[in-house]
């Protein structure tokens, strides 16, 4: 190789691979706040990123001129700040009223406008910069630099630019790339990019902001806005406060009326709680009125750091004078590590919304609600409230509550119903515990309290005998089975509850899904190894469907082990970027160690044994119970499989050809991530599990390595063919 051919590609690949990485967290975290914080968004935007990746990588083999590729990690991220728009503006474009968030079917048109040119735009970028490599190992090379540079942007989008927000991250991003482009000896010009990039970044975010406020259709004017790691947050002016997190009301405060009859009553189920846990609760208040109680401690539990403190700057003194209350503890932490080392307490509360999302799932699974258990003192009561009112429990809000019930059932053996506009589900360590209006009625008046919000004289109305009743009666008779991590079985009804509300289609399929078999699901891997079993029996090596099962195989790992992530550590909203660049740093090393290998493609079967090992690995209990470097390390042992087969894809597809093998083999291994981004991140996981979903690659990886291996037997066969030239073995 000559310095000059590779020197200046070698760079635009990184650069390439930076903005495409940086493009596509920017455009997942803008996707979930945009459904609400829902992980819909990964199957949604990694499909249709995939796809256009795939499309572009294609499209590049036969079009465009090599030296065009400089130019493309600029036009991807100002496709990407395109996008952003069409996000923000998405309830104004697909009709959505005020303070809705959007639906995932009804806006499919609006993921492909938002997401297809960016990600188009980086697969014909990678194409025609893999052209300008030189050298049988070319689209090797390319892939590992563009993986490297994509590794470099996950690190520093999610340590560095997550805290800043959108528009700092594209911004500062731009300023960066074309910095970066430039020869050193263009200091000067450097400099008045930083400056620039500084100067407008406040002004940007500020009208977007606004934009976005008023695209929602949400009522009164924009107070404060602010993005954490964990969400979007926006607060609307006037009394009561409304506070919109990913495009949802999350709260109004202050609001008595709702939360002092809902507090009073949760702190007079148990008899005398003395220490209390509660997640959730700060946003809307419920905390000021726990605090008029007279407890010895309460552990708040807030799982988004930011929050507290952004909260007493918007809220004001109503709320920095129950934060200043010496019994309280704030836990700006995951619940799951907080229950685990905390207690004994005698109530724990959880109010943090229901699970929606496998982020909010796993405040809601079987092996949460036994650490719970375990934390609480003798006769400690768990309290959890269900976004279903006890009036609608028909379709899949009963099929909620019921699953939530069979969960409680199976970590307590007890469970209680509460009727209301959220019906509560209370278990006891020791048994069922007593629950009459008289009895909370007497232990109020015991309590000598006041408070001009609430009246004991309404409980009897929030404990109706009859609906009690009728709620009991559902609870007995309702079937279903536990809530799990490796089986979410809570989020598919919880999601439809949501999006389905206006939107009885949604409704009508999680329904279908719901308690039937997954093997539907089993359809695309089987058409996969069809299409490869028909060729190896003509006789004809299968180098498409080869590198669309490692495609689909790395997808599927990077879903699932950020899934597992998830359980163990809460949101990936902000370290989708750190996720992404562990697989991207081991897929860079390993392509880039692997480029010269001889006769790669041979070894193309034994990576897909390796394959379907970590498969099994990440289908046992192992990785939820390992540290959580454990996640990390997996996730780069994924990507280094992942970059060790992408030299013999390519050779395997365009011999020595770096356009035609490197393109070729990224276009297919893309399409194959896209299809298991949509199948897995979509359905397989909230439907099938974890385990199954993980179970089903590792049988593919296996039979695809068998027919691989079968194929490349045979004389003359294992290199390319249909017309490429034959290199010599």
């Amino acid at each position: 190789m000559t310095s000059e051919p590779i020197a200046s590609p070698g760079r635009s690949l990184v650069i390439l691979g930076f903005a495409t990485v940086l493009s596509q967290s920017v455009l997942i975290r803008e996707a979930m706040a945009s459904l609400g914080g829902s992980e819909l968004a990964w199957g949604v935007v990694l499909f249709t990123w995939l796809a256009g990746m795939a499309a572009g990588s294609a499209l590049g083999i036969r079009l465009g001129s090599p030296r065009l590729g400089t130019a493309i990690p600029v036009l991807c991220l100002a496709l990407a700040a395109g996008g952003v728009v069409l996000l923000r503006a998405a309830p104004a474009l697909a009709g959505g009223a005020g303070g809705e968030a959007i639906g995932t079917l009804e806006a499919a048109w609006l993921w492909l406008a938002s997401v297809l040119p960016t990600s188009a735009a980086g697969g014909l970028g990678f194409t025609l910069l893999a052209a300008r490599t030189s050298g049988p190992e070319g689209g090797a090379t390319a892939y590992a630099l563009e993986a490297g540079g994509g590794f470099l942007g996950g690190l520093v989008f999610t340590f560095l630019l997550v805290p800043h927000g959108t528009v700092a991250t594209l911004t500062v991003g731009l300023g960066a790339i074309v910095a970066g482009s430039l020869h050193r000896r263009q200091w000067w010009l450097v400099l008045l990019i930083v400056a620039a990039t500084a100067v407008s970044i406040g002004p940007a975010d500020s009208r977007l902001a606004h934009w976005t406020w008023r695209w929602a259709s949400r009522p009164g004017t924009l107070a404060a806005w602010a993005e954490t790691r964990q969400q979007r947050l926006e607060l609307g002016a006037g009394e009561p406060r409304a506070l919109y997190s990913n495009g949802r009301l999350l709260a109004s405060f202050p609001n008595p009326w709702v939360t002092a009859p809902r507090g009073h009553l949760l702190m007079l189920l148990h008899r005398n709680p003395r220490r209390v846990l509660m997640i959730g609760g700060l946003a809307d208040g419920t905390v000021v009125t726990v605090l008029g109680h007279p407890l010895d401690r309460l552990d708040l539990v807030e799982d988004d750091p930011e929050l507290p403190a952004l909260l007493l700057s918007w809220y004001g003194a109503d709320l920095r004078r129950a934060m200043e209350d010496p019994r309280l503890h704030l836990h700006a932490e995951d619940p799951i590590r907080a229950v685990r080392r905390g207690g004994p307490w005698d109530l724990i509360l959880l109010l943090d919304g229901d699970p929606t999302s496998l982020r909010q799932n796993r405040t809601r699974t079987l092996e949460f609600f036994r650490t719970c258990r375990v934390r609480l003192a003798s006769g400690g009561l768990l309290v959890v409230q269900i976004g279903a009112p006890d009036t609608y429990l028909a379709g899949v809000a009963g099929r909620l509550v019921g699953i939530e019930a069979a969960t409680l059932e199976g970590a307590f053996g007890n469970v209680t119903g509460l009727p209301g506009d959220r019906v509560l589900l209370v278990s006891g360590r020791d048994g069922s515990p007593p629950i009459t209006a008289a009895l909370l009625a007497r232990r109020w008046a015991a309590l000598g309290l006041t408070d001009p919000a609430f009246d004991p004289r309404l409980l009897p109305v929030l404990l109706d005998p009859g609906r009690r009743r009728d709620l009991q009666r559902f609870l007995e008779h309702a079937t279903g089975l536990p809530n799990t991590t490796a089986r979410p079985r809570a989020v598919l009804p919880a999601v439809a509850l949501r999006e389905g509300r206006g939107r009885p289609a949604v409704v009508r399929a999680v329904m279908v899904l719901i308690g039937r078999t997954a093997a539907p699901l089993l359809i695309l891997p089987a058409l996969l190894l069809l299409s490869m079993l028909i060729r190896t029996a003509a006789g004809r090596v299968p180098r498409v469907e080869t590198a669309a099962v490692v495609g689909a195989s790395s997808m599927t790992w990077w879903l699932l082990l950020a899934t597992i992530w998830q359980g163990i550590m809460g949101s990936v909203y902000a370290e989708v970027g750190a996720l992404s660049a562990a697989f991207m740093g081991g897929l860079a090393v390993a392509a880039m160690g692997s480029r010269r290998w001889a006769h790669a493609e041979r070894r193309l079967p034994l990576l897909l044994g390796a394959g379907a090992l970590l498969s099994l690995l990440i289908s046992s209990p192992l990785p939820s119970s390992l540290p959580r470097l454990a996640i990390p390390l997996l996730l780069v042992a994924g990507g280094a499989i992942t970059g060790a087969a992408f030299p013999g894809l390519s050779h395997l597809i365009g011999g020595s050809d770096p356009r035609r093998g490197g393109g070729g083999g990224f276009a297919a291994d893309e399409a194959g991530a896209a299809l298991a981004a949509l199948v897995a991140g979509l359905l397989a996981i909230p439907w099938a599990g974890l385990p199954a979903t993980a179970l089903t690659v590792a049988a593919l990886d296996t039979a695809a390595a068998v027919l691989l291996s079968i194929a490349q037997r045979r004389p003359g066969r294992g290199l390319i063919e249909d017309g490429v030239k034959k290199t010599s073995r």
